[in-house]
């Protein structure tokens, strides 16, 4: 697997990975997608940040991405880089591409001097599994998301 910067021309494949991830999370799915915001935060981040990654199979069709942003802790002043998404298509969930994504991540982090990096899972999509993911590739678990209508 190769990972890369997402491109403006990756935007109507992030789209649809939105659509997708969207109808396969149990959650997502009753919050419903705007395809428009979707597609307008992919190019502000894509343009102004080069935080969006994607994952490549051997014949460089993308398989995956992840979403990433940087920010300032409130508290500390900190720099915070933290994922907004991960997705991998199902048929290749189990290939190594969410590792390899999250391994680039934690440079990209670096290379933009974050302090911390935050990552989690809210889809309700193998909750378990990605924790365990996460885990073994260096992060603690600190705490929960919890979440109500209004």
């Amino acid at each position: 697997m190769l990972v890369r910067a997402a491109t403006l021309k990756d935007l109507d494949t992030l789209v649809d990975w939105g659509k997708r991830l969207t109808n396969e999370s149990p959650r997502f799915k009753k919050q419903g997608f705007d395809e428009k915001r979707a597609r307008n935060v992919f190019a502000y981040l894509i343009d102004k940040h080069g935080s969006i990654l994607m994952v490549t199979d051997e014949y460089s069709n993308p398989v995956g991405t992840l979403i990433g942003a940087l920010d300032t802790d409130w508290r500390t002043g900190q720099t915070l880089a933290y994922e907004q998404g991960l997705y991998v298509l199902p048929e290749y969930r189990k290939s190594g591409a969410a590792s390899d994504l999250i391994e680039t991540f934690k440079v990209w982090a670096d290379m933009n001097k974050a302090d911390r990096i935050q990552i989690g899972t809210i889809t309700g999509i193998h909750a378990e599994r990605t924790v365990s993911l996460y885990e073994s590739l260096g992060f603690e678990l600190v705490g929960y998301v919890l979440e109500m209508e209004v």
